[in-house]
C-alpha cells in the first residue's frame, strides 16, 4: 500500500491476532510528515439534529429548508435546485436516484421518517457494485464484526428498524428485475447489514462549512489503529479543482514516531474519562482499548477520571480514589492514602448522574452563578481535573471578563489560573494537537484576553500598574494568541476551526492596536 499520489510509502502493513491489521512506521517519522493521503471508497450524509427544519441536498449536501426546498425531479428526494451536479454524479446522488424514485410521492410532514438520509451510505455502498467494481471489492474487505451484530443486540435491532427494513420496504423491494440487475445484482437485507457493520466500524467523521455531517470509508486510512493519545491528525479537502479530490483524507504525524511504532489516530473523545471512552470503544468498535493513557490509573498524570476520597465515615481523608486496574471493567477503586475501597458500579452511578446535571446545566446555556454552584457542589467528590470539572470550567472561562460583574481583578487572576490548568491538562491528553486543537485554541484565546484585560485595570489602591509588570502580561498574551492561531493551522477547512480562527485573529489585530496606542513594543 501507498500515496495515491505515488510518493514513497513512510508506513508498513502488518497483521495480529490481537489487532488485526495495523500500520507501523517504515522510517522515524517528524511532526508535519505525510503518512498518506486517499479519496473516499463512497461517502453519505448523516441525518439531521431537526429534520422538520432542514435537510442536506443529496446532491451537495447544502442544508434546504424542509418546507420550502425544491425536489429532485425524479425521485422527489429534497434538494438545493434542480440543477445541483450532485444530482447526476454518480458518487453523489447519480446511481441512487434510479433506487429512490421507487417511491416517487413527496411529502412535508415526518420528514425524519420518510426522507432516512442516514439511509444513503448504505444504499451507496450496496451501488458500487455496478458503478465502481474496484471499489466494491475494497469495500467487502472491511471488517464488520457481524460476529457481535448478531439478531437481539442494540446495533442489529437498531439497523434492521431504521436502515434495511426501511430501503428494503420502500425501495428495494419495489424494483423490477431489469432495474435490479442494472443497478444491485447482488442485494438481500444481510448484505445491508454488513454495509452497516461496515460504516459502524470503519467510517470517519466529515463535518462541511455549511454545518452538514457526512460519514465516509477509506481503503487504508481505516487499518489504523485507535489509541487514546493517537500520533497522527487527519484532514479532509472540502473545496478542490477536481471534483473526485473531493473528501480527500491527509493524514500527518503530530508528534515524533520512531521506526517500527505503531501509526495510530482515535475513535473516541480525548476529554472523556478512561471508563467513558472503553465503553464507548467496546459498544462501537468491538474491540477493549489497553493503550497507554488507559492503562495508567492517573490518565498520563492528569487525573481527569480521578475522585475525592471522603473517609471512612469516621475520619474525613484527603486522599483521591483511582481505579485499581482501568483494563478490567469490574475494578475497585482505592484511595491512595487511606485505604478505602468503593466499587465500579458505585463509581459508574455516581460519574454518571454528574456527567447528565453537567449536560443539562450547558444545555441550558448555564450562567456563571449556575456553572460555579454546580461546580462548587461537584469538587466535593472529584479531583480538580476530573473531565466533568473540564466541562464546567470550559464553559466559565468564557464567561468570565465578558460579562458585567466579573471583570474584577480577582476574577480575572482565577479566569488565568482556570486557563493554565486546563492548558496543561490537554497539552497531556493531546501533546499534538491531534483531537483537542479547537479546546486548545479557546483557551489559549481566553488566557490572552484575561491578560490584556488585567493590564486595564488599576491595582487596588487606585494607581495604574508598572510598566514593567504590563510589559510582562503583554509578552504572555502575545505568546497565548500566537499559540491559539497555531493550534488551528489545521482545521481551516471545517466551519468551526475558521469560525474561531476568524475570531481569534480579530482579536489579535486588536491586541497590535493595543500595543500601537500604549507604545509597548513586543
Amino acid at each position: 500500500m501507498g500515496h495515491e499520489n505515488g510518493a514513497d510509502c513512510v508506513y508498513e502493513a502488518r497483521t495480529s491476532e490481537e489487532l488485526g491489521r495495523y500500520l507501523i512506521a517504515a522510517r522515524d517519522l517528524a511532526p508535519g510528515d505525510l503518512v498518506l493521503t486517499e479519496r473516499p471508497l463512497v461517502f453519505g450524509p448523516k441525518a439531521t439534529l431537526d429534520p422538520e427544519a432542514t435537510v442536506p441536498c443529496v446532491g451537495c449536501y447544502k442544508p434546504v429548508l424542509t418546507d420550502a426546498g425544491e425536489r429532485c425531479a425524479k425521485c422527489g428526494w429534497p434538494v438545493c435546485s434542480g440543477n445541483c451536479p450532485g444530482l447526476s454524479d454518480p458518487r453523489h446522488h447519480g446511481a441512487e436516484c434510479a433506487i429512490l424514485r421507487m417511491r416517487p410521492e413527496c411529502v412535508l410532514d415526518n420528514m425524519a421518517e420518510y426522507y432516512r438520509h442516514d439511509a444513503l451510505l448504505p444504499l451507496r455502498c450496496a451501488l458500487l457494485q455496478t458503478t465502481d467494481p474496484e471499489r466494491w471489492k475494497k469495500l467487502s474487505e472491511m471488517q464488520s464484526h457481524m460476529e457481535c451484530r448478531s439478531p437481539g443486540t442494540d446495533a442489529y435491532d437498531e439497523a434492521n428498524e431504521f436502515i434495511v427494513e426501511y430501503l428494503m420496504n420502500n425501495f428495494i423491494n419495489k424494483l423490477d428485475d431489469e432495474t435490479k440487475n442494472k443497478h444491485l445484482p447482488e442485494i438481500s437485507a444481510d448484505l445491508l447489514h454488513v454495509f452497516c457493520g461496515i460504516i459502524d466500524t470503519n467510517a470517519l467523521e466529515i463535518r462541511l462549512m455549511e454545518g452538514t455531517e457526512l460519514l465516509a470509508l477509506y481503503t487504508n486510512t481505516c487499518i489504523m489503529e485507535h489509541s487514546c493519545i493517537p500520533n497522527t491528525k487527519h484532514t479532509f479537502s472540502h473545496s478542490t479543482k477536481d471534483r473526485n479530490d473531493l473528501y480527500r483524507i491527509t493524514v500527518k504525524v503530530v508528534v515524533p514516531v520512531l521506526k517500527g511504532s505503531h501509526i495510530t489516530t482515535m475513535y473516541s473523545h480525548a476529554l472523556w474519562g478512561t471508563q467513558a471512552r472503553r465503553q464507548h470503544l467496546e459498544d462501537t468498535k468491538y474491540f477493549a482499548c489497553r493503550c497507554e493513557r488507559c492503562a495508567d490509573p492517573t490518565e498520563l498524570g492528569t487525573y481527569v477520571s480521578a475522585m475525592k476520597c471522603l473517609g471512612d465515615g469516621n475520619n474525613l481523608c484527603d486522599g483521591i480514589h483511582l481505579a485499581e486496574d482501568p483494563l478490567d471493567d469490574e475494578t475497585d477503586w482505592a484511595c491512595d492514602k487511606c485505604g478505602v475501597k468503593v466499587n465500579n458500579s458505585q463509581v459508574n452511578m455516581i460519574i454518571s448522574q454528574m456527567g447528565e446535571e453537567v449536560e443539562a446545566v450547558q444545555m441550558m446555556g448555564g450562567t456563571i452563578t449556575m456553572l460555579e454552584n454546580l461546580l462548587c457542589r461537584l469538587s466535593t467528590f472529584l479531583h480538580p481535573n476530573h473531565y466533568h470539572l473540564y466541562s464546567i470550567k470550559h464553559s466559565l472561562i468564557q464567561l468570565y471578563g465578558r460579562q458585567p460583574d466579573y471583570t474584577s481583578e480577582e476574577i480575572l487572576d482565577r479566569k488565568i489560573n482556570m486557563c493554565k490548568d486546563l492548558i496543561e491538562i490537554t497539552k497531556k491528553l493531546d501533546p499534538g494537537n491531534a483531537r483537542l486543537s479547537l479546546y486548545s485554541a479557546v483557551l489559549q484565546h481566553e488566557l490572552h484576553s484575561a491578560l490584556v484585560l488585567k493590564t486595564t485595570i488599576p491595582n487596588s489602591d487606585g494607581s495604574v500598574k508598572p510598566v514593567d509588570v504590563v510589559k510582562l502580561l503583554i509578552v504572555e498574551a502575545k505568546s497565548a494568541i500566537d499559540t491559539a492561531l497555531d493550534s488551528l493551522k489545521d482545521d481551516m477547512e471545517e466551519l468551526s476551526g475558521k469560525k474561531l480562527f476568524s475570531v481569534i485573529l480579530e482579536s489579535k489585530k486588536h491586541f497590535k492596536r493595543y500595543c500601537k496606542d500604549k507604545n509597548l513594543v513586543v
